[in-house]
């Protein structure tokens, strides 16, 4: 029987509640969120929306994080404790790091995102948190459906077997929903730290469009390792978030090359490792992950770091990410200076397999790049219009969703095209190969 309250719930706008002392944040939010799909209320304290709450039904809470006497991270603990099905997301600055660290755990908050924010990636960042809400209502609702119907079962009596018959196949339609919306559920999740991984790239220094070929290509040679599904989805994790701990390093630092470095900066550099790890481990779906990011620096011959551990004693998903986050930084010129041709980079891990890396996992990724077009064999990654230049291999360049180019190695001429166009069009994106 279909429940008439979900259809109207999910036909209900959005409720939002954004806390800031900044009126100007408020007022931009407001603008952002607009439009029928969202129910906006706004206040100016932690205090202030603590009694819009008391009042009125929110689904969703961003809430700054610095903010005169309660701060973000005291506000949220108390909305947990007292309305634990309301999403949560902190708005932060890179130099609240610590605070914001306190305030997951404490909160138990969704995410965070970093201030100043992308707008269409908050957009998605919320939709995301509030399809995921819905998803766990629904569920919820599925499990009560179950219990009354197994209720009902103990009070037949007449025609049991073929009211058994009838109840069980609702109960199977009704878990096949259940089973259905939890699916649902993991691929938001997914979805949900995709996101993150591009709001951690948005950092200055980190690259963009890097985490995404790492996580998948790490992924697939899990896989062709005999990695279980849940197995293979942390190395997944792991990958869209290896580069989470350098958001605590410095900008001159991020930006130099690895052999360019003191001994002292690259033992700092190599424990943003160790700062991933600590930064994930309060979140219990990531807790796989977050080792396999910890021990991503260790070599294979017991010469890394953080914990010289050796061959086997290294996670394998540590040891693939090895593999393929280093592919990417010899074609991009990280490790040795210069950006070497892909070639160059299969050379490079056949070189130092033994030594550095897995040779399985040099052997199977290897493979994995033998089998991928040509195109594939490189990350894509987003630029501004302003960092566009002639001799850039563009991979997509899309105006107004209509694909204009793709493939393509940019001329002058092209170049002062698709910067014409965007005199026209703001919506223009630019995805160049490395």
């Amino acid at each position: 029987m279909t429940d008439p309250t979900a259809t109207e719930s999910a036909a209900a706008p959005i409720n939002l509640l954004f806390v800031d002392d900044e009126a100007n944040i408020l007022k931009a939010l407001r603008r952002l969120f607009r439009g029928g799909d969202y129910r906006v209320e706004t206040a100016e304290s932690g205090a202030e929306a603590l009694e819009v709450l008391a009042h009125q039904p929110i689904d969703l809470i961003i809430s700054d994080m610095r903010m005169p006497q309660m701060d973000g991270a005291e506000f949220l603990t108390r909305v947990a404790e007292r309305w634990p099905d309301t999403v949560r997301i902190l708005l932060t600055g890179y130099a609240d790091l610590e605070s914001t660290v306190a305030a997951v755990n404490k909160g138990r908050i969704y995410c965070y995102c970093s201030k100043p924010w992308e707008d269409n990636e908050l957009k998605i960042l919320v939709n995301n948190a509030v399809e995921q809400k819905r998803l766990r209502d629904e569920r919820q609702r599925l499990f009560g459906i179950i219990n009354r119907q197994n209720e009902e079962l103990k009070e037949l009596n007449v025609h049991l077997e073929e009211k058994v018959e009838h109840r069980t196949e609702q109960l199977r339609l009704s878990l096949q929903k259940l089973d259905q919306a939890h699916n649902a559920l993991k691929r938001q999740y997914v979805d949900s730290v995709k996101v993150f991984a591009k709001i951690v790239e948005m950092r200055p220094g980190i690259k963009s469009g890097h985490s995404l070929f790492i996580a998948e290509n790490a992924r697939n040679v899990a896989q062709r390792l005999g990695l279980s599904a849940d197995e293979a989805r942390d190395v997944l994790y792991a990958g869209l978030l290896a580069q989470i701990g350098k958001m605590s390093l410095p900008d001159e630092l991020l930006r130099q090359p690895l052999h360019l470095m003191s001994s002292h900066d690259k033992k700092r550099y190599l424990q943003n490792g160790r700062e991933g790890f600590n930064l994930l481990q309060g979140i219990d779906a990531l807790q796989n992950a977050a080792n396999i990011i910890h021990h991503q620096y260790e070599h294979f011959d017991g010469s890394g770091e953080p914990n010289s551990l050796h061959g086997s004693e290294i996670p394998l998903g540590s040891r693939i990410l090895a593999v393929v986050r280093d592919y990417i930084c010899f074609l991009d010129g990280f490790i040795t200076g210069s950006a070497m041709t892909v070639d160059q980079a299969k050379s490079r891990l056949l070189l130092r397999k033994h030594s550095d890396y897995d040779p399985d996992v040099v052997e199977s990724f290897l493979r994995l790049l033998s089998e991928t077009s040509v195109e594939d064999t490189r990350p894509v990654i987003e630029i501004s219009w302003t960092q566009l230049q002639a001799g850039m291999e563009a991979a997509e360049i899309i105006c107004n969703d209509v694909l204009y180019l793709k493939n393509t190695i940019l001329t002058a001429a092209q170049v002062d095209s698709i910067l014409d166009m965007r005199k026209r069009s703001k919506n223009l994106v630019l995805r160049i190969r490395v």
